[in-house]
């Protein structure tokens, strides 16, 4: 009974800030799983899959970039200017990056306005997770909030790439930017519009918003270990990739790979029923250690249908490290560094993706076990430092 209640704490989240705001949410961040699947496509579309690499390679560094500073602009003047700015100013990026390709400019000014819409892409989900902060007034209600966001996300890199391929196939290679522009302009613009956007207390003094340096002190352990997470997406990915080559076919890698954010969105609408005594920490470490011993069983997949129910298994675990990891930023993050404290967690989770797919590229030329085997030490890294955060930060 205990457990079935800790889900009806679901059904508080639409009245806490409206029935608008979770589906404006859902939607506005969408173009973050779009943009760089979709400069992929468009790029390869005109100037070839090398040059589509690149692009995207300097559009994922200028996200990385720009993350935590637009979190520290929003600690330091509120959300809603942000959000008003960012929003229309990207769609007019994401045009433009169409237009410049359309119109066969020097690849230059592709990498240019590709940069450009990277620094200016705001991290929607990162700073919904602040907005429930004021409202959220229970760990149980935080725990909750953190939960659906996770699910949120999960959902959203599984629909993102199945939106670019459908507007891309059916429509034209220029289609997923354009829609990403239109959610920009609409939906990160409404946001910025809504009741929750957090504002700074009258007259609390810019000044008093931390550094990066400060928070970064503060979370480190929350930071840290979501970079490892991020080098396990990105290691799986590519070991992924490598394994449909081997199936047969590379169309298979999207489906298999999908399997593992199904797996991850269950349990993390699930990390609701763990007790709360059960520290952060100590669930990034059991997490962890999950995923570092079940990932060499990937190589052994005979079929991709086995390979993607691992995947799902794999999944599992994800769920509550990837809560638990923002939950415990939130906790442990100093006043009015909370958008840092979230942006970091996502411009780092973006540099250890680089890291892990790099990683694994190289040893997949030896054998496919080895990339796998990468996954599986990222997640025992992410244990490690579990384990620390669960003996540092107790009770937390």
């Amino acid at each position: 009974m205990n457990v079935l209640s800790s889900f009806t704490s679901y059904k508080d989240l639409p009245r806490l800030w409206g029935p608008v705001f979770m589906p404006l949410g859902f939607v506005g961040r969408l173009p973050t799983s779009m943009i760089i699947i979709g400069v992929l496509t468009l790029v390869t579309h005109y100037h070839g899959i090398a040059e589509a690499s690149i692009s995207s390679a300097v559009l994922a560094i200028a996200t990385g970039i720009g993350q935590p500073l637009i979190g520290q602009w929003t600690d330091r003047s509120g959300q809603r200017l942000p959000f008003l700015l960012l929003g229309p100013a990207n769609a007019v990026l994401l045009t433009g990056l169409v237009i410049v390709n359309a119109a066969d400019a020097p690849f230059w000014a592709v990498l240019v306005m590709c940069a450009l819409v990277g620094v200016t892409t705001v991290p929607v989900g990162a700073l919904m997770r602040v907005r429930w902060y004021s409202v959220a007034r229970t760990p149980k209600a935080l725990t909750t909030a953190m939960s659906y966001e996770t699910v949120a996300d999960e959902m959203n890199f599984v629909l993102g790439p199945a939106i670019v391929g459908i507007l891309a196939s059916a429509i034209a290679p220029e289609a997923p930017l354009i829609v990403s522009a239109v959610i920009a302009a609409t939906c990160v613009t409404a946001l910025g519009l809504h009741r929750s956007v957090p504002t700074l207390a009258q007259g609390e003094s810019r000044k008093k918003a931390p550094t990066l340096a400060r928070t970064f002190i503060l979370v480190w352990a929350a930071v840290i270990s979501m970079m490892f997470l991020g080098s396990y997406f990105g290691s799986m990915q590519t070991s992924t990739t490598a394994a449909a080559v081997s199936f047969g076919s590379a169309s298979y890698a999207g489906l298999i790979y999908s399997a593992m954010g199904v797996g991850a969105a269950i349990t993390a609408l699930g990390a609701v029923a763990i007790p709360e005594r059960i520290s952060q920490g100590t669930r990034i470490f059991v997490s962890g250690v999950a995923l570092a011993l079940l990932i060499p069983l990937a190589p052994f997949a005979q079929t991709p249908w086995q390979l993607a129910g691992l995947l799902f298994v794999f999944g599992l675990a994800i769920g509550p490290a990837s809560v638990a990891m923002f939950t415990l930023a939130s906790r442990l993050a100093p006043k009015g560094g909370d958008g840092v404290a979230m942006t970091l967690l996502g411009a780092t989770n973006v540099g250890g993706v680089a890291i892990g797919a790099a990683s694994a590229g190289q040893l997949l030329k030896l054998d496919l076990a080895y990339g796998f085997w990468v996954a599986s030490a990222s997640g025992a890294v992410m244990g490690l430092i579990g384990l620390m955060a669960a003996l540092r930060y107790r009770g937390r």
